[in-house]
């Protein structure tokens, strides 16, 4: 198969609700399916926008589901992955391999952009000079982590490729109690973030509103943040953090496990969890992502040290 299938469209002025129901998607991506595995690729472009229409021509559409068609088939299964916006990713098999299914829809369920890319490829991250601790006391689970995109989404961008979620369980591998409608019953929300490492504060965001647990706010990607530098240079991120719970200010001097927030829900999450990542400079649109390791902790129960969390992990501080 060539691995090189790679389609990416955006559409300027694209506008998505978070709290669209994933019905939605489910069912727009099941009638993709269908329509690309019996060959009827007009029925896909009459699912586009009308502007996604007037860019990507049903001449083009045939083309490019033809052309992916010789060299990966039908389409075999396709299993929710994550959010990521602006698109609601799909771990999708093919005859010939596996793919990412990425597919954004308007409020109206009409496609607005979409993106196969070749799922299960590691990637070559260099590795964080920096040993850490756990930012968190307590039992967590590592939802995304390590150097596999069906590991870890982050890996498809440059600056966050060696990145963590975390979310807080319970004994029953649970996130939250009750129906789970509200903040307040995740067990992440309000828990300590403790510094991972000394370093400089060196920037702070603060004042972003805590999301309904299930919507998400895209205009603040990283919600409410606190950016460290290490002492040989890299720079961790701590994201999504509780709004007015920051402890810190640009420019304070900060020591390994003195905590600095609370975990929120702040900007582009859909639940109470922590984001953390390694870069090698401060600006996000230019860093690199580097690999971190912890120093010791527990890993499903098992002491561990020098390790990089993986997804599936259950992790803890010693």
């Amino acid at each position: 198969m060539n691995k090189s299938i790679l389609f990416l469209f955006f559409v300027l002025g694209f506008q998505l609700s978070f709290g669209q129901n994933q019905n939605d998607y489910e069912e727009v991506k099941e009638s993709v399916i269908s329509a690309y595995n019996s060959g009827e690729f007009k029925a896909i472009f009459d699912s586009y926008s009308v502007e996604m229409q007037g860019a990507f021509s049903l001449e083009k559409t045939e083309e490019f589901f033809r052309n992916l068609k010789t060299s990966a088939g039908n389409i075999i299964d396709s299993e929710f992955l994550t959010f990521n916006p602006p698109y609601t990713i799909y771990a999708t098999e093919f005859d010939a391999g596996a793919f990412m299914f990425s597919l954004a829809l308007s409020e109206n369920k009409e496609i607005t952009g979409f993106k196969f890319t070749p799922y299960g490829k590691e990637t070559n991250l260099a590795e964080a000079d920096t040993m850490l601790d756990l930012p968190f006391e307590g039992e967590w689970y590592v939802v995304w982590g390590g150097d596999r995109k069906e590991d870890n989404y982050h890996v498809e961008h440059p600056a966050q490729t060696g990145a963590f979620d975390f979310l807080k369980i319970n004994d029953d591998l649970k996130t939250h109690e009750g129906d789970g409608s509200t903040n307040e019953q995740y067990y992440a929300f309000g828990e300590e973030i403790l510094a991972p490492a000394a370093g400089e504060v060196v920037m702070v965001v603060d004042g972003i509103y805590d999301n309904i647990p299930g919507k998400m706010n895209p205009d603040f990607v990283t919600g409410n943040t606190i950016v460290i530098k290490l002492k040989d240079g890299e720079f961790l991120w701590l994201a999504h953090l509780k709004k007015h719970s920051i402890k810190v200010k640009e420019g304070d001097k900060v020591e390994e496990g003195e905590q600095l927030a609370l975990c929120g829900n702040s900007g582009n999450s859909s639940e109470p969890h922590l984001h953390m990542h390694i870069q090698d400079e401060l600006k996000m649109n230019s860093a690199k992502g580097l690999k971190s390791y912890f120093k010791r902790l527990k890993v499903d129960r098992k002491y561990i040290e020098n390790y990089s969390p993986v997804r599936g992990d259950l992790i803890e501080k010693i």
